[in-house]
């Protein structure tokens, strides 16, 4: 699946404001990813990691906290600064193979190569694939998290699909062209972030023997195919899906306002910015908090309201909040158990608590 029209990468990454450091639930994500790749890939102290779009350095922290030698790239020049500050070597650049070619030139293959949520960002994902396989040592894994197209479309998640994300995939469509570009999919693992992701695990196949895949990915083609991935048709009631979940969002918050309930957001994303699109119920939020220091004392386009810190939560006398970062819902309602109202969690089904 991919969007019709592109708004230039350029624009969209030269000031990006969305940090990864800024996303508490992240922050155990990438522990348990640094963590998990050093046990797989084998990792020694000194072995060389390289982060395609390595934002603030947040991951990339992790590994050199076990010894690795890392190296970032990432387009955001203020992000790959930031970075650099922290002691995290970071080049401010679209990867793609000239610019793999450049660094392992300079600095050496990688034992590993990491890639979270990136694909869906890029408009030439067969240069990324490019890259990662001139990047990567013989013996190397490349670890590339994507969301996964099969609960999105099972959910009717769409406010996931924006101008930022260019493609969204299958294990299929994955797997297909990274075997065109000298990569195999090795292994598969379903992860809980964006609602759904696939953390997928890749070794070069353009040596002797080719690697071998396991039978996670067996496992996942198949249901895929079942489904109905494969010719598309498991996008049917899409449509009829998120017309349900947008109809009901406005449904349950132009109700409650109606009703004297004061109403707020949590999570100013570009994903809120599409659900509040989509629904209508922008006009009932007066304001949303943020994690982000980046983002506090902006406003989201279209419905213009303000985004606030997290401490306005309690500060505030707020009845309703609505949780647009809904896959972080667990951890959000730990951090903020103090907070005297009841969190509407729109997705994967509306629910109040």
């Amino acid at each position: 699946m991919q969007l019709a029209d592109e708004v230039p990468r350029a624009e969209l990454f030269s000031a990006y404001r969305y940090a990864t450091g800024a996303v508490p639930a992240l922050l155990d994500h990438c522990a348990a990813l640094a963590a998990d790749a050093v046990r797989r890939c084998r990792l020694a102290p000194g072995d060389r990691v390289v982060e395609i779009g390595s934002n603030d350095g947040t991951l990339l922290r992790c590994f050199r906290d076990t010894g690795m030698r890392v190296l970032g790239i990432d387009p955001a020049a203020d992000l790959t600064e930031e970075a650099c500050r922290r002691g995290l070597p970071s080049l401010t650049a679209f990867f793609d193979a000239s610019v793999a070619e450049k660094v392992r030139q300079e600095h050496g293959g990688a034992d590993v190569v990491v890639a979270n949520n990136v694909l869906a960002h890029v408009d030439d994902v067969r240069g990324v694939l490019d890259g990662i396989r001139v990047l990567l040592e013989p013996g190397g894994h490349a670890v590339v998290e994507v969301a996964h197209v099969l609960p999105m479309a099972g959910q009717g998640a769409f406010e996931f699909v924006y101008h930022e994300h260019l493609s969204y995939f299958s294990l299929h469509a994955l797997s297909r062209v990274a075997e065109e570009h000298g990569l195999t999919v090795v292994d598969v693992q379903r992860i809980p972030t964006q609602g759904g992701s696939l953390r997928c695990w890749l070794r070069r196949s353009d040596g002797q023997p080719r690697p071998a895949r396991t039978a996670a990915v067996e496992h996942l083609l198949a249901e895929e195919a079942s489904a109905g991935v494969p010719d598309g048709s498991f996008l049917a009631d899409f449509p009829s899906r998120v017309e349900r979940v947008a109809s009901r969002l406005n449904d349950v918050i132009g109700g409650l306002t109606r009703l004297g309930r004061r109403v707020c957001g949590y999570g100013a994303s570009a994903r809120a910015v599409t659900l509040l699109a989509q629904s209508g119920a922008g006009e009932h939020i007066p304001w949303i908090v943020d994690d982000n220091a980046r983002k506090v004392g902006l406003y989201t386009p279209g419905d213009g309201i303000e985004v606030r810190d997290t401490a306005r939560l309690r500060e505030e006398d707020i009845d309703y909040c609505v949780l647009f970062a809904w896959n972080y819902a667990s951890d959000i309602r730990r951090r903020h158990a103090r907070f005297g109202g009841d969190f509407v969690a729109p997705l994967p089904e509306l629910t109040i608590a």
